[in-house]
């Protein structure tokens, strides 16, 4: 009998590209029973599908063609499990033209196992009634803190703001579904004394990026870094910040990394009310809105730093109790049983 100790994992974090941290934490995760790869097996090559035990899907609704879909079933045939990673409504950014819709749909009809990241996400699984039993829940792996590498002092020098100031942190990809522009437009509004608010992330293009520093024209509180951030540079602005902003607003998004790493670095956050905000209501680190962003900067800020303080803290105990590798090690294998 074959011993099935391959998994195919898609896609595949490549050393030196700017990619997805969980994805390098899951493929590290099953690098320890299986030998991971980040392509599939030529259909000719029937011995090396039947060493394959699973193959994971991540983002490729847009992508997926004729030519993978026959691949996958063929996988599937021959008994190797078909993980779809569930993590959007929808591709973000998603081109009139797109068939994701269609494709989504036929990875939840067609694939062994649907992973869902945020258990509220199973009311939006394509095809529901049907594909819902498919779906398993694993968390979202907490993310290492790298805090104290580079020093407070360095990072509020760097940034221009001072111990006393209440910072609001936006960070990540900065691309329109993540809705700067209504964070830029609420914490303008607002006029908090000694609130500032750090925009630190990659812009999608350059005429993005020049739309964004439009925005902030005239505002000595907005403080723009509109480049690669690295890990190292990221946990220090986490260190010197009391509240990570999420104003997601497309509709799209059902979870959240940027949320995940905030909590694992002891920051509270607010976000708008998607799958994964659900899952943490009522644990008191979270700010929850369904309407107005504005209101929620201003309850945030109204608590003060303590507060926001010990929120943090609470959520970095949360991760460290049910997002940590341990336990999505144990639940991942289990799946893979």
């Amino acid at each position: 009998m074959i011993e099935r100790k391959r998994v195919v994992y898609i896609p595949y974090p490549v050393r030196g590209n700017k990619i997805n941290d969980l994805l390098t934490n899951l493929v590290n995760i099953l690098s320890k029973r299986y030998t991971v790869c980040g392509e599939l097996t030529n259909p000719a090559d029937i011995v090396g599908m039947l060493e394959t035990k699973a193959v994971f899907l991540n983002w490729i609704e847009e992508k997926l063609d004729k030519k993978m879909k026959f691949q996958l079933l063929l996988y599937r045939l021959l008994g190797a499990k078909i993980v779809w990673v569930f993590h959007n409504r929808l591709p973000h950014d998603m081109k009139p033209d797109s068939r994701a819709a269609e494709n989504m749909k036929w990875l939840a009809d067609r694939c062994s196992i649907i992973w869902i990241l945020s258990r509220h996400s199973r009311r939006y699984i394509p095809n529901r009634e049907r594909n819902q039993r498919k779906s398993v829940y694993i968390p979202h792996i907490m993310y290492q803190s790298r805090k104290g590498q580079v020093s407070s002092d360095e990072i509020r020098l760097k940034y221009g703001v001072s111990k006393q100031d209440f910072v609001f942190l936006i960070f990540g990809l900065i691309r329109p579904y993540k809705n700067i522009e209504g964070g830029i437009e609420a914490f303008r509004k607002l006029k908090l004394p000694g609130a500032k608010l750090i925009i630190a992330g990659n812009p999608v293009n350059s005429s993005y990026a020049r739309e964004i520093k439009k925005l902030c024209e005239g505002s000595q509180d907005i403080i723009l870094d509109l480049q690669y951030i690295s890990n190292v540079l990221l946990d220090g602005l986490l260190g010197i910040s009391d509240v990570v902003v999420l104003p997601y607003h497309d509709g799209s998004s059902m979870n959240s990394g940027v949320m995940i790493q905030a909590f694992s670095n002891g920051k509270p956050v607010i976000s708008p009310d998607i799958c994964m905000a659900r899952d943490f209501a009522g644990e008191g680190f979270l700010y929850v809105y369904r309407k107005s962003l504005e209101k929620a900067l201003q309850v945030a800020y109204g608590k003060g730093k303590e507060l926001n303080r010990e929120m943090g803290l609470k959520a970095q105990q949360y991760m460290e109790q049910r997002h940590n590798e341990e336990t999505v090690s144990r639940l991942l294998y289990s799946m893979l049983e």
